[in-house]
This record gives C-alpha cells, structure tokens and sequence, in this order.
C-alpha cells in the first residue's frame, strides 16, 4: 500500500517579520514598456506556446479514455449468406477520465508557474543589467570630469612653472596623474560599452538614449522576511506541481495496471435464423500484473516531494541570505550618503583655493583629488551595490511582478 504524506514542506518555514511597504504596490492594469520588451524573448514566446500546448492536452484529457468499436463480418456458407454486425466498449471502470483530467489541470498550472517564473527571471536580468550600465555610465562620466580638472589644472600649472612660482616636478606630477586618468577612462569606456551591449541582448528596443526606465526605482520604504511568500514563489509552486502531477500519474498507473471490462452487442443472419449476440471480454493480468510499474511511478512521486522539499528550503535561505545583503548594503549606502552629503562640492573648492593660494603642495593637492575621486567611486559602487540586492531580495521572495515598473 501505498500512502501520500500530508505537505511535510511547510515546516520548513521560517518565522519572520512580515511587512514589506511599498509606495507603488500591486499589479499592472496595462503591460509596461519594459514587459513589451521581455515578451519578444525567444525564451518567453517558447513558454508562452507549451502553455498553450498544456491547454489543449488538458481538454483532449476530459474526453472519454475509449471510443466504441465497430465490428462487421460477412461470410458465405452454401447458398447461404452469414453475416452480423455489432458494436463494443471497453468500460472505464476505474474512472481514469477523472484522474487524466487532473494531470491535465496540473500541468497547464505548473506551465503557468514556469512561464511566472521566466518572466521574473528575464525582468530581473534587465534590471541587473541597466544598473550595472547606470553605475558603468556615472563611473566614466567622473573619469571624464576628472581628465577635464587635469588638462586644466596643466594649463595652469605650466603658467605658474613660467612664473617662477612652482617646480618643473610639479608639471610632471601633474602629467603623471593625467597619463593614469587615460587607462582608467579606457578601462571604464570598455566596461561601459559592454554593459550597453548587455542591456540590448535584453530590451532589443533599448539604446543608451531610451528615456524609459534610465532611472527606475521600487519606491520600497522598507523590507522584511516573509516565509509565506517564498510559499508563493513560481518556482516553489512550480515544485509543488510537480509533485502533485507524479502523485496523479502514480494513481493512474494503479488504474491501468487494473483490467476494465469490455461489453459488446450484435446482430445479424446465418442462414434463415435471426442471430443477437452479447459479448463480454476482460483481460486477465496473470503473465504480468504489472505491480513493477506501479511501485516505479509511486517512488517517482516519494522522489518529486523530496524535490519539492529541496527546492523550498534552497529558495528560503537563497531569500533570506539576499534579505541578509540588502540590509548591509542598504546601511552602508545610506551611511556614505550622509557622510558626504555637501560635502564633496565643497571639498574640491576648498582644496582648490588652498592650493592656488600655495597653503598645499602640488603633490599633496592632487593625492587629495585622488581621494575624493575615489570616495565618489566608493558611492557609485556601494549604490549599485544596493540596487543589485534589492533586485535579488525581491526576485527571490517572488515579488517582482508586484512592481510597476
């Protein structure tokens, strides 16, 4: 015998908080420019068509498991004509139709969940993707105000060679520090074009001028664990579908192993006398009762739980170790933007009147600009940073599609 056990899965659950507000919270009426691009996917318009194909396998599987079945004879015996004609069917005795008709209905979910889950997916690559060119996009826009600061602060510190008031090591520090701007700006350009490339292996419609979505934002005021969403997850519930499936076609094997009755009437001539005919048939399972096949599919269906059960605590710690990373990131992002908020503007000027008054060196003065270049580098990352968990938090509770974006 064998016996389903209840969703042992959900014990797994973790108890967490359970709030999650959001400014801009619940589903699309109409489908966003960003959608209309991940629809044109390869990926995405093959899943769409084996949802498709789900639905007629389920309405072909409500229909009758089997057809009656004509049979004619004629024979001659003599100057007498034999013949008879007569109809059969075999009885669904075990009533596999309604068990075909909830495999049928549990596919075309799981379809769905794996479609859902595609969806999420691809959103959330095109997300990562236009994050990493925003922040590649910042980063070579300040390497390029930076060389602007150095050709100029050559000019300057050329006129003031002349004048007697610096050293020519002045003049080759300041060439020394403009010939290393160039191999970042070479670096950051390639890094730039290579996130855009990216971005338009994702969106086909996008180029680096689309206003839509050059900045986007969840407009989430704060974030917590919640363990019922991982419940809801596609890819938990796709997991869940699965195992129910087996459990379907694990009955059903059960139903077919089991012999149904075959009735059958008929009628006809032999000679002068009138002849009606009732037939029954059944096979008898005896050179092989087909017990193997049965214990095969119900171990597939012990195997798809063990699944179900992997799949839902790899997606809970995968979810709360990205809660765990968007909380990092989120404080130290947060703790950079107080930091240097009015700050950074006034720095640069302060430094470059103290060194045009000659309060600094040259030397000094630029490894200063070299520090407040990097502290703007250090935001540019920690924002990115931020952004990327974020996407990763949300798209792990299943909660992507939530947004409008």
């Amino acid at each position: 015998m064998y016996i389903f056990l209840k969703n042992t899965g959900l014990t797994l659950s973790l108890c967490m908080a359970v709030s999650f507000s959001v400014a801009t919270y619940g589903k699309q009426k109409s489908i966003s420019w960003l959608d209309s691009q991940i629809n044109k996917d390869p990926e995405v318009v093959a899943a769409k068509e084996l949802l498709n194909a789900s639905n007629h396998r389920a309405k072909s599987l409500t229909q009758a498991v089997y057809n009656p079945e004509l049979e004619a004879s004629y024979e001659k015996e003599g100057d007498f004509d034999n013949y008879s004609i007569g109809i059969s069917q075999t009885i669904d005795f075990w009533d596999k139709q309604s068990t075909n008709k909830t495999i049928g209905e549990i596919d075309v979910y799981a379809n769905q969940q794996q479609l859902l889950s595609l969806l999420d997916s691809k959103k959330a690559n095109a997300l990562t993707a236009l994050v990493n060119w925003q922040a590649a996009k910042k980063a070579a826009q300040l390497l390029s105000e930076r060389e602007e600061q150095l050709q100029t602060l050559v000019g300057i510190v050329e006129d003031k060679r002349k004048a007697g008031l610096l050293e020519p090591l002045d003049a080759e520090l300041v060439y020394l520090n403009l010939s290393q701007i160039f191999s970042e700006i070479s670096e950051s350009q390639i890094a730039l074009k290579n996130a855009e490339v990216k971005v338009q292996e994702l969106l086909p419609d996008w180029t680096p001028n689309t206003t839509n979505l050059f900045s986007f934002t969840f407009g989430a005021t704060s974030y917590s664990f919640n363990s019922q969403w991982v419940e809801e997850h596609p890819k938990v519930k796709l997991a869940r579908a699965k195992w129910k499936g087996q459990q379907s076609k694990a009955q059903l094997t059960t139903m077919e192993s089991k012999a149904n009755p075959t009735i059958g009437v008929s009628a006809g001539k032999s000679g002068d006398e009138d002849l009606v005919g009732v037939t029954f048939s059944m096979p008898l399972n005896i050179r092989n009762n087909y017990t193997d096949n049965v214990k095969a599919a119900y171990s597939e269906a012990i195997a798809a739980e063990a699944n179900f059960q992997s799949v839902y605590r790899k997606q809970s710690f995968e979810a709360k170790a990205n809660y765990e990373s968007l909380n990092v990131s989120r404080k130290y992002y947060e703790q950079w933007q107080k930091l240097t908020k009015g700050r950074l503007d006034s720095s640069e000027n302060l430094l470059n009147k103290r060194w045009q008054a000659g309060d600094i060196n040259t030397s000094d003065y630029l490894l200063a600009l070299n520090q407040r270049a990097e502290g703007l580098h250090a935001g540019i990352r920690l924002e990115n940073q931020f952004k990327l968990a974020e996407i990763s938090f949300i798209l792990s509770m299943g909660q992507l599609s939530k947004f409008e974006i």
